[in-house]
């Protein structure tokens, strides 16, 4: 028996995966052992601690956490957010006998795995940052109720007070990222031109203030309210009556929405200025945006994507608060860019013709290996999330998050399900659940409340295979933001590291609330699973039985690149024409829904 080791990591977390080629008897979990070694190559040894225990042990409570040598890992597969940013290897060690008397095999453990750094950047120029914003969790519960006055009261004033530790904790790497990457741009007294679909952070509009009139601001009217048709006019206000940066409004009205979140940053001499770098992702620039939903950020250090989202700059504020046609003819020219080998596109919308859903389409009907995705609400017709679940799912692993169902209780598009038995749909999408009875207890007094949970728009596809994609930026991947919007969509190809990095931070969120789902299934009596059944770590070495099969097989061979179906290729003749064609649920050249053709079926079964 042999155990095959890899692990990945972004700026916040690292993910390990491992397999083995045969079922271990008596195997009760896997101890997880990490090597951490600082810049100055000194190494420090540690056991992975883990916050579930034994079924029936009296010590498994919420918050307790023991060394994975007592509560095993009964999975082949593990998250450490608490690899520290440095570099980090591991490996595992089969744990044998019974939860009383356990005992390490560590002539049958795995060889160390390789070593990563915590951080980004793993793909020249390209940085990418994630916050920590799932405000439903066991961690997040304890903080509120420590201090006292009531959940809800407590998280606002968490989050909107810059000292809180709180809220620099839910705001993780993409707080800190983005005021770093603020402060550096400033002090090398950069230009910045931006556009902004809302603004309030209070310690985001110091940051921009401090440029001066070397800060652009093309400002949208925000999302729309009751009596409110300018979401940011305080801001605004202020910002206008101090004097200190330049703003121009774009007070855009319904059905549109001035929805960018992108920075240009730009070197300048004398009156020449140079685009260098430009920011975006799905990242508001809001108490919330930063705290509260999942979102990310991303850096993209090239001089020639960074003119063409200037350009775009320039359009968006000769429009005024006015959608001229000129507009989404001038989107429905991408801008393209090679980095260090990776193939860069931008697309602003609005565009004609949902040109650029028709490109990300055909990257996506495209893969190989599996598609991850976290997506807000992308529509309920023609959207990236329709092309998704159109795709061969017996081949391919296909893992997600949308903050709600886009077609509503009336006609919804995804179904809820578990994983390897009847339930099992297409694709694995998971809908943010509240815990209510079985895991109560380890979840006491949550706020949830009537909030986004989910606010990347982010597609990842093959992150592990040949052909790595990254789909980004504010677009919403359905027809209304392509048509109707300002927004923009990034496709990054042939990154590798940022590919990896996207994936590590997509299934980490799709874990969180996978383990939630589960749990809402089985108490509605929908699931297979009776209600109240789960208790915790089994004291048998069945638990591993479904890595072997199926669904958890797929998972597993997807980390370690191995799963490739048959089929058309991006790039050749064959593929052009499904790509053309649209998918079972994509849409034309007029965005019509199109008929889905015939696929090439596999030649051989794949696990």
């Amino acid at each position: 028996m042999t155990i095959e080791i890899q692990v990945y990591a972004n700026c916040d977390d690292a993910t390990v995966v491992w397999r083995t080629d045969a079922r271990i008897a008596g195997c009760r979990g896997f101890a997880l052992l990490r090597q951490s070694k600082d810049d100055a190559g000194k190494t420090t040894d540690s056991v992975v601690d883990t916050w579930v225990g034994f079924a029936g042990d009296p010590q498994a409570q919420s918050g307790r956490h023991k060394p994975s040598t007592t509560w095993p890992i009964q999975r082949f597969l593990w998250t450490d957010y608490f690899a520290d940013a440095m570099q980090v290897r591991y490996r595992v060690v089969p744990m044998l006998g019974t939860a009383s008397a356990l005992q390490r095999a560590d002539a049958a453990a795995s060889p160390w795995s390789n070593w990563v750094r915590v951080a980004t950047g793993s793909s020249k120029g390209l940085s990418a940052y994630f916050n920590r914003g799932i405000v439903a969790s066991q961690w997040v519960a304890r903080a509120l109720a420590a201090q006292g006055g009531g959940p809800q009261a407590a998280l606002t004033t968490n989050i909107t007070k810059p000292t809180s530790p709180l809220r620099k904790e839910l705001g993780g790497p993409l707080r800190e990222g983005l005021l770093d990457i603020l402060k550096t741009a400033n002090a090398k007294k950069q230009v910045v031109y931006a556009a902004l679909y809302e603004l309030n952070d209070p310690e985001l509009i110091p940051a921009i203030e401090a440029f001066g009139k070397r800060f652009n601001l093309v400002l949208g009217s925000g999302a729309y309210k009751s009596g409110v048709p300018d979401e940011n006019a305080d801001t605004r206000k202020k910002l206008k009556a101090d004097h200190k940066i330049t703003v121009h409004d774009r007070l855009v009205k319904s059905p549109h929405f001035a929805h960018n979140k992108f920075l240009v940053f730009c070197d300048s001499k004398g009156s020449t200025e140079t685009p260098t770098a430009v920011w975006t992702g799905s990242t508001n620039w809001t108490v919330t945006g930063l705290c509260t939903q999942v979102n990310n950020g991303i850096l993209v250090e090239s001089p020639d994507l960074a003119t063409g989202y200037r350009k775009r700059w320039d359009e968006l504020n000769s429009a005024g608060s006015a959608y001229p046609p000129g507009l989404a003819e001038e989107g429905s020219t991408p801008t393209k860019a090679d980095l260090s080998g990776a193939a860069l596109t931008a697309w602003n919308a609005p565009t004609v013709n949902f040109v650029d859903l028709a490109d990300a389409r055909r990257l996506i009907q495209g893969a190989r290996q599996g598609v991850l995705f976290l997506m807000f609400n992308p529509g309920p017709k023609n959207t990236l999330l329709n092309d998704i679940i159109a795709l061969d799912q017996q081949n391919l692993f296909v893992h997600g998050v949308v903050n709600q169902d886009p077609g509503g209780k009336a006609a919804p598009v995804l179904t809820l399900h578990d994983r390897g038995n009847s339930f099992d749909a297409a694709p694995e999408a998971v809908v943010p659940q509240a815990v209510k009875t079985t895991m109560k207890g380890w979840f006491q007094d949550e706020y949830r409340g009537p909030m986004v949970m989910i606010h990347s728009k982010v597609v990842v596809i093959d992150p592990f295979g040949s052909h790595p994609v990254v789909l980004t930026g504010s677009h919403n991947l359905g027809p209304k933001a392509s048509s109707k919007n300002d927004d923009n969509l990034l496709i990054v190809e042939n990154a590798p590291g940022l590919a990896a990095e996207y994936a590590v931070n997509v299934l980490g969120v799709f874990g969180h609330y996978k383990s939630r789902q589960n749990q809402q299934l089985a108490e509605s009596g929908s699931g297979p699973t009776p209600q109240g059944k789960w208790n915790g770590l089994q004291d048998n070495d069945t638990w591993q039985d479904g890595y072997y099969v199926d669904a958890k097989k797929r998972e597993i061979d997807f980390w370690f690149g191995d799963h490739t179906p048959e089929g058309p290729a991006v790039g050749t003749s064959e593929h052009e024409e499904l790509a053309e064609d649209g998918g079972s649920k994509g849409v034309n050249k007029k965005g019509k829904a199109k008929k889905k053709p015939a696929r090439r079926k596999a030649t051989k079964k794949r696990a």
